[in-house]
């Protein structure tokens, strides 16, 4: 017997949570969350409670590529200025 979980909603966490799912600050999860250029879903929220939830699949996705796309930025200001 299989069973379809297709229609069980999806694992959602509140954004402390997904803080500490990435080791960051929920001040920077928040940010990123209010941001419109940012691309957040909508957020759900559980009967009775006003905190905001977001599904944990998509956050996965999302921070993966976030990563992704960061690279370390070389520090220019010791750099001496160029000699004419």
């Amino acid at each position: 017997m299989t069973t379809d979980h297709s229609e069980d909603p999806p694992a959602t966490m509140t954004i402390p949570k997904l803080a500490a799912r990435v080791g960051r600050s929920r001040t920077l999860i928040h940010r990123l969350a209010s941001t419109p250029a940012e691309g957040w879903p909508a957020p759900v929220y559980r009967p009775g409670s006003t905190r905001p939830e977001y599904d944990v699949a998509w956050f996965d996705a999302y921070w993966a590529a976030r990563q992704a796309g960061m690279t370390q930025g070389r520090r220019t200001d010791l750099q001496r200025p160029p000699e004419d």
